[in-house]
């Protein structure tokens, strides 16, 4: 069975190549991971140009291997793989299927999986990158795929998976591997704009967890509407998943109240407006809500929940697409992370600002 780990050792299966400085000191390798970098290419397709080069058109063969000639890598002679048939399979991972918006993943991936005549294998990870890791590992040998949604590992160590299969990361930006997510600053920016329109001076982001990409991404994004909004921004401590830790970020809003919240996603904002209502306070009357992702529930909520409304289901269709047409050398070798722009949905949950 294949292992991962998270620091790299300064050797790659598929060749290294050192120089020495001047006074007797080596210079760090150059790895495939350079390679791919330098090249604008996934780590797999440097791996195919040496392992199998029938496999790799003839464009993308010839520059990839001027590149690895300019950086001084030379691949060792590498046993093709025993298998000499597809298993038919690709690996989704998640943290947790009891989201909706993991499941609607999963769907998307699904349909897109079955209309190319591959199957789905589907793994909860439970938000625990060790648990990630050892769902991943084992699943190496067994698919010709993999796709990590939202993924909790090092970038190392996605990586160094690259260079067994071919890989696409969801909801994250890793260098060096295909990667696809949604950009929410502009949908955020506009939710800012609205509140700041309605008469908040004040709004909080209810903050997911720090191992989460995009709670970086949204917490700079709310960073910067709140600047050009001229809003003043507080933030709570992690209130995601939904749980214990929720209630004590909770409590922490009302031991500073803002008018408004912008929660990190539409389960953390279901759960705080439940948590107001427990406490006497109104939504929108007292406290405007606006949450992320546009799950079903906003609309049947209430009061509606307004949301930034992520496109998930095409990300993940083209996760699916991109890995597959790797998997049968058919895709597009390009680097470049695929990035839609979400949107705002303004529904009931927010109002002018109490007076």
């Amino acid at each position: 069975m294949s292992s991962v780990h998270d620091e790299d050792d300064g050797h790659d299966e598929d060749g290294v190549h050192t120089e020495s400085h001047g006074d007797g000191r080596e210079a760090a390798p150059v790895t495939i991971t350079d390679v791919a970098e330098a090249a604008g290419v996934s780590i797999a397709t440097v791996s195919r140009t040496f392992r199998y080069p029938d496999r790799v058109n003839v464009r993308t063969l010839n520059h990839v291997r001027a590149v690895a000639e300019r950086l001084g890598y030379h691949a060792q002679a590498i046993r093709p793989r025993v298998e000499s048939r597809l298993a038919g399979l690709i690996s989704l991972t998640v943290n947790d299927l009891g989201n909706p918006v993991y499941s609607q993943i999963a769907r998307a991936v699904q349909r897109e999986c079955s209309r190319r005549n591959f199957g789905l294998m589907i793994s909860e990870t439970e938000e625990s990158p060790d648990s990630e890791r050892a769902i991943v590992t084992r699943a190496i040998p067994h698919v010709d795929g993999m796709i990590l949604c939202a993924p909790r590992l090092p970038d190392a160590t996605i990586r160094k998976l690259a260079q067994s299969r071919p890989l696409a990361v969801m909801n994250r930006a890793v260098g060096g591997v295909q990667s696809m997510y949604a950009d929410d600053g502009p949908a955020i920016m506009e939710a800012v704009d609205a509140l700041a329109k309605l008469g908040h001076r004040e709004v909080t982001y209810i903050a997911g967890t720090r191992q989460a990409w995009q709670n970086g991404l949204r917490t700079n994004a709310m960073q910067a509407a709140c600047r050009r909004a001229g809003l003043r921004l507080r933030r709570t401590s992690c209130a995601y998943p939904v749980g214990p830790e929720s209630q004590e970020a909770f409590e922490g809003f009302l031991a500073r109240p803002t008018s408004a919240a912008v929660a990190y996603n539409d389960e953390v904002a279901y759960a705080f407006m439940t948590f107001l209502e427990a406490h006497g306070l109104s939504v929108p009357d007292d406290v405007s809500v606006v949450g992320i992702d546009d799950i079903p529930m906003c609309e049947v909520c209430s009061p509606k929940l307004a949301s930034i409304a992520v496109p998930r289901q095409e990300l993940a269709r083209e996760a699916a697409r991109r890995i597959i047409g790797q998997v049968l050398h058919s895709g597009d070798d390009a680097l470049a992370p695929v990035v839609l722009r979400s949107g705002f949905v303004w529904r009931a949950s927010i109002g002018e600002a109490a007076r």
